[in-house]
């Protein structure tokens, strides 16, 4: 089949290329088949033709994915059927495209438009890694793409392998096996939604994380004891040496450092404190934190 000329449709400024290949559409499995030149850009899929747009659509529309076997060049091939709804459209359209390595593009579209990336689902994942692959895991649950340097340091290591083996040797496997699809992708260029910052050459959380808006409320305690105030607060799911425990000012901090469990808890007390005079201890799962005021003997 001879190639199509040579030309691509404009993309925005802030839009990326992933995958490109020519192949076959049509509209319904009753209709014709084109060639057209598909891409997957961050934002939608393109079916492109000499030099126009066949058809457009953009990845938050797409509502369902699935597969099917049609004879295309006189023997049968894998299909993908992308159902979507247009504008002010009441019902969905599918498009059924032809394309080298089929399985590819799904899993792209489905990191892209179907996957949601909760808590739960990343926990869930995360009980299945051992301690280095559960950091970089959470490290990108929390950041969203990382550069692999500081991948690295995430997981102590000074080798990149390392990291590039735990990905797609341990992460990205065991997330096809849970999930149906990696959860981690290399991104040569790619924008950051929440900060419009262009982000180079870097590895990024798949999906759409679904974060809620408001913190886990955590239960606490306040006790003033006269000479120093008592805090507990309820830890679930972490042990002592995860815990790290600072105060500046009147403010103390609580974190989680649990390859699984990564949280900041941050409270204003009524006075200062004295750090250096702290006690801290975990019973089940109650973390109990003693500060000595600072106006008593200091």
């Amino acid at each position: 089949m001879p190639r199509l000329a040579k030309a691509a449709p404009a993309l925005g400024p802030d839009e990326t290329l992933i995958l490109k290949d020519q192949g076959g559409y049509r509209a319904h499995p009753g209709a014709g088949w084109k060639v057209v030149e598909c891409l997957l850009t961050d934002k939608r899929l393109i079916l492109w033709q000499l030099r126009k747009i066949v058809l457009e659509v953009p990845l938050s529309s797409i509502s369902d994915l699935r597969t099917g076997t049609f004879y295309y060049v006189l023997r049968k091939r894998p299909a993908l059927g992308v159902w979507f709804h247009p504008a002010g459209a009441q019902r969905p359209r599918v498009a059924w495209i032809i394309v080298n390595g089929a399985r590819i593009w799904k899993a792209r579209l489905f990191q892209m438009s179907l996957l949601k990336v909760d808590e739960a689902l990343v926990a869930s994942l995360a009980e299945k890694l051992d301690d280095s692959c559960r950091a970089i895991l959470m490290h990108l649950w929390e950041r969203g793409h990382a550069r692999i340097v500081e991948l690295a340091e995430v997981c102590g290591t000074d080798n990149h392998m390392d990291v590039l083996m735990h990905v797609k040797d341990a992460i990205n496997p065991m997330a096809v096996k849970t999930m149906g699809c990696p959860i981690l992708s290399f991104e040569r260029k790619r924008v950051d939604p929440g900060t419009g910052e262009t982000v180079l050459f870097s590895w990024w959380l798949a999906g759409s994380p679904q974060r809620g808006t408001a913190q886990r409320e955590r239960l606490l305690d306040l006790f003033d004891e006269g000479g120093h105030y008592q805090v507990i607060l309820d830890v679930k799911g972490v042990e002592r040496r995860d815990l790290h425990v600072g105060v500046a000012g009147r403010e103390l901090t609580v974190e989680s450092r649990h390859a699984s469990s990564r949280w900041v808890e941050r409270f204003e007390l009524p006075e200062k404190v004295v750090f250096d005079a702290h006690r801290v201890s975990l019973k089940n799962t109650l973390l109990e934190i003693c500060l000595r005021k600072a106006g008593d003997g200091s």
